[in-house]
């Protein structure tokens, strides 16, 4: 998009950009105090991390659940509902922690150097995005949970036409769920940046995605290759600390998962915000495709959160 109408200075409409574009300027902003999305985000992948839980679901005696390397949680529906009651609310206060750090990184992206109070205090203390956002982290889980129920009840099932049903539904919720989960891919930040309440974000996102499905895909999976990448050669880099911790400590390769644990929180820390980073400028990007964005229409998006 190029508008030669003549704009004031300090308005100048913003360009759209390559996928690699996005991603280096990802990088330039990341590398801007990075300390204080670092820490936004270590508040929730530390916790979430030391759940590190796995279940294994039986029609009537409910859900094996275990925790920290084999400790058997629940074997009972009573429980696993107990259980489940946990995880939904931990999942629904990353989705306030993750609102307030795409709106950290979006007042920064705007042009303003703010930490999360002064983030807050320009609007989103009284919108209702963290809320929002907490609703569309807590339904994607539930709605592929509901998406794979007839492949996990058919997996119970003895013959070979159930378990080519189990493949087929796989096969079935990958594909729609790769083209539906692009499309509804910014909802987030649109959610965060626009105030917009979940169901008008996902639509928001349909809307702007609509003509650019694979410049989306490709720049989240080049986001992901890279902070994947980057977070291998940590661990590499970090696998004499885990040896020296257990030498240290006593722990054998078994019972050190806290430390292991750590480790890949302590890595997630480190890459999770420049994925976010990358996240809020496609959202930007996509925008800048759709109309005229520059950077005084950003700061009154997000100012006009106060009322």
């Amino acid at each position: 998009m190029n508008d030669t109408t003549p704009q004031p200075q300090g308005a100048v409409a913003l360009q759209p950009r390559r996928a690699g574009e996005l991603l280096r300027a990802a990088l330039g902003h990341y590398q801007r105090r990075p300390w204080t999305l670092i820490a936004l985000v270590a508040v929730w992948v530390f916790p979430m991390g030391i759940l590190n839980w796995q279940t294994h679901c039986g029609r009537s005696q409910g859900c094996r659940i275990t925790v920290l390397d084999g400790v058997v949680v629940s074997t009972s529906w009573s429980a696993t509902t107990a259980w489940v009651v946990v995880v939904l609310g931990a999942l629904a206060v990353v989705g306030v922690l993750l609102a307030v750090t795409i709106r950290v990184i979006a007042v920064r992206l705007a042009g303003e150097d703010a930490g999360p109070r002064q983030a807050l205090g320009s609007g989103g203390a009284r919108s209702g995005s963290p809320r929002q956002v907490a609703v569309l982290v807590l339904g994607a889980p539930a709605v592929l949970t509901l998406l794979f129920l007839p492949g996990i009840y058919l997996a119970t099932l003895e013959g070979p036409a159930p378990q080519l049903a189990v493949t087929a539904n796989i096969l079935l919720v990958v594909v729609a769920g790769l083209y539906v989960g692009v499309r509804l891919a910014v909802s987030v930040p649109a959610a965060v940046v626009e105030g917009r309440r979940w169901p008008q974000a996902l639509s928001r996102s349909w809307s702007l995605v609509a003509g650019h499905w694979s410049h989306v895909l490709a720049t989240l999976l080049l986001a992901l290759l890279a902070t994947g990448l980057v977070g291998t050669l940590l661990g590499l880099l970090l696998v004499p600390v885990g040896s020296l911790l257990e030498a240290v400590t006593g722990w054998s390769a078994t019972d050190g998962w806290l430390a292991r644990t750590l480790i890949q929180a302590a890595l997630n820390a480190l890459t999770l915000p420049y994925l976010l980073v990358v996240w809020v400028l496609l959202y930007l990007d996509l925008r800048a495709r759709a109309e005229r964005l520059d950077l005084d229409t950003l700061r009154a998006d997000l100012a006009a959160r106060q009322a």
